[in-house]
């Protein structure tokens, strides 16, 4: 347990970083471009992102799961990297060409199109780029190297930034995608540590990491259609960039629900992976629990408060022009709790090596994500697409606790889980009322702190947190993080704690 609070602890650190800056280059781009050129970049980004996990073969997950098992000085991983790099480095140099080709080809025909020419190039290189990084952050998460993940995302933050605001006022989208690009490039230059040696003489992909690899990538591609963003296609097709600009914006301010729980549980996967292969049921169901309970009661607040306070919150950040994105923006936001927490089952059925579990219940959900969007973007634009996503979604964390629940006998506790939803529900009501009163700047920052107020009062009151949590975490966080700032969090955890059943996980 040590190691996974750790390695959580550090991950999370550096998903904080990573979302800071690219929220406020949400904001600069959406400042710079409005939301056609917003529209823009999120089309960019979500081609290039998706398609990565298309051209990847489930080579991630092989490593991210079976790296530690291969591991020895001076080789890391065994070279399993190497191993699988043709795997993934074939179609992705394929697709590089064809980003990169279907640009040339626009400038050379001088046809009529809705993203120049030189768009499209910039998007060649941020799918190669991202996809070279993804598969080196995967190595060093397969080996629990969590300090060299952060300080990378660090580093390619710091000139993030910078350079989104430099090439978006000067060059327009494909300027501003540069940035995005030099995001990426620190963790992609980490490949070269992981392919440079030989294999040693018992790394062989076995046909089980093919079969969790080839699951897990299937299971991608199907998710593409449920959780990847697919409403920014539909509303391509039917509606102007312009309508994607104001739909992107609602996903930033969710991007920070979904992304930061996706960094604290990066090493869920290999922390259950040794204790199944322990057969240590206990050990994964104090895990699970304490992930699961933790994930919700850090991103409730944010998810309904942050509904709550959207109206005056959005076109602050954004400007008045995204005004129509409020609505959607309030759905988006107040749904991704879903998103965010069907992460711990998803992982939870992959550590135990059920990724078949995937290959039938993926299919199914994305013909129904589909064919839903398919008949409500049409006529109901982007709230449409939006209550669509918050049923998919919903519907896809049901289906995974249960099976977590019935299939792995991996249980939560249900009253506490309704418990830690009736204080989110008090955090939004107390912002939402605090608005009504008080509107503008002011009121949202009254707002902020009536919400939060609210809520702690709500923790304590329902008893949400069990002392044997804290008393975890207090025993295992890493020393990265100066002293006084964990002893005053503990101090503030130890006052909203229920001390009753401290032995309970």
């Amino acid at each position: 347990m040590a190691s996974f609070i750790s390695a959580s602890a550090l991950s999370t650190l550096a998903g904080i970083v990573s979302l800071t800056f690219g929220f406020f280059c949400s904001i600069a781009v959406a400042r710079l471009l409005g939301a056609e050129g917003s529209g823009a970049i999120a089309f960019s980004l979500w081609l290039a992102t998706t398609t990565t996990l298309v051209a990847n073969f489930g080579v991630p997950h092989i490593l991210n799961r079976y790296m530690a098992g291969f591991d020895r000085p001076g080789n890391p991983g065994g070279g399993l990297t190497r191993v699988l790099l043709p795997n993934f480095a074939i179609p992705v140099s394929l697709t590089t060409i064809g980003f990169a080709g279907y640009g040339v080809w626009l400038h050379a025909s001088g046809s009529d199109y809705t993203y120049s020419p030189d768009t499209w190039l910039m998007i060649a290189v941020l799918f190669l780029v991202f996809s070279i990084a993804s598969v080196a952050e995967a190595a060093a998460r397969g080996l629990n190297r969590f300090d060299e993940t952060g300080r990378l995302v660090f580093i390619g933050c710091l000139f993030q930034l910078p350079l989104v605001l430099l090439g978006g006022y000067f060059f327009g989208v494909p300027g501003a995608l540069a940035g995005y690009v030099a995001r990426y490039i620190p963790q992609a230059l980490k490949i070269f540590k992981y392919v440079r040696h030989r294999p040693a003489d018992d790394v062989e992909v076995e046909p089980r990491m093919r079969a969790h690899g080839r699951n897990e990538w299937f299971s991608d591609g199907m998710g593409l259609l449920i959780w990847g963003r697919i409403e920014i296609l539909f509303l391509g097709l039917y509606f102007s960039t312009t309508d994607i600009g104001y739909y992107a914006a609602g996903l930033t301010l969710a991007s920070l629900v979904v992304q930061l729980p996706a960094q604290m549980v990066a090493a869920l996967t290999p922390h259950m992976g040794k204790h199944h292969d322990n057969n240590d049921l206990t050990r994964i169901n104090t895990t699970y629990q304490r992930v699961l309970r933790w994930i919700t009661l850090l991103m409730i607040p944010v998810c309904f408060g942050g509904a709550a306070v959207i109206p005056e919150l959005l076109p602050l950040l954004f400007g008045s022009e995204f005004t129509p994105a409020i609505p959607m923006a309030i759905i988006i936001v107040a749904s991704a709790l879903a998103t965010a927490l069907s992460l711990v089952p998803s992982l939870t059925v992959s550590a135990r090596e059920h990724s078949s579990f995937f290959l039938y219940s993926t299919p199914i959900l994305a013909v129904v994500s589909v064919a839903a969007l398919a008949m409500v973007v049409p006529n109901w634009g982007g709230i449409g697409a939006a209550w669509t996503r918050a049923a998919i979604h919903s519907i896809w964390l049901g289906w995974l606790l249960w099976y977590c629940w019935h299939r792995l006998s991996v249980r939560f506790d249900l009253a506490n889980m309704a418990k830690l939803l009736l204080s989110g529900a008090a955090c939004a009501l107390a912002a939402h009322l605090t608005l009504v009163a008080y509107s503008g700047f002011v009121g949202l920052c009254l707002a902020i702190l009536a919400g939060a107020a609210a809520y702690l009062v709500s923790l304590r009151l329902f008893r949400c947190i069990p002392i044997g949590d804290v008393l975890a975490l207090d025993g295992n966080l890493p020393d990265i993080i100066p002293q006084r700032l964990r002893d005053v969090s503990i101090a503030v955890l130890l006052l909203l704690v229920s001390r009753k059943d401290d032995a309970k996980p």
